[in-house]
């Protein structure tokens, strides 16, 4: 078993527990518990059974919204130097070849998924031979 815990910063209990509830609903232990500073709230923690949380241990297909470097990806930059400058480990083309050289250009906005074991920025061809994440901000699931 292993323990989790999560401050929604919830100042309502009654609130911080259907928060637990949507969050971990197979959990075999929920607790609530009281967090002074820097203001009153409710933080929850979380007991899972090894088997509720197995396939998440392979990152495959998670998508990550923090990662090392994350800053430094802003603007227009090539391919070898997003790689160098962050944890993105390769970039794919989808519909277009990609090189170490292609130019990104990141719209400050960059969310790359785990394929085959590796954090990978997907991207799609964009005017004058630069290309874009194929995420864009504020997209939705289909």
């Amino acid at each position: 078993m292993t323990l989790y815990t999560v401050d929604g910063g919830h100042r309502d209990r009654h609130e911080a527990e259907h928060f637990a509830l949507d969050l971990a609903p197979s959990a075999v232990l929920l607790c609530t518990h009281v967090v002074r500073e820097p203001s009153p709230h409710h933080a929850v923690s979380f007991e899972l059974a090894e088997a509720d949380f197995e396939e998440l241990r392979d990152p495959e297909g998670g998508r990550a919204f923090r990662f090392p470097g994350q800053d430094a990806l802003r603007g227009a930059l090539p391919v070898r130097d997003l790689v160098a400058s962050s944890a993105v480990d390769r970039v794919v083309g989808v519909g277009c070849t990609v090189t170490d050289d292609t130019v990104v250009d990141t719209r400050d906005y960059v969310r790359p998924v785990y394929a085959d074991g590796l954090l990978t920025l997907h991207v799609t061809p964009a005017s004058a031979g630069t290309v874009v994440p194929l995420e864009v901000e504020g997209g939705h699931v289909c």
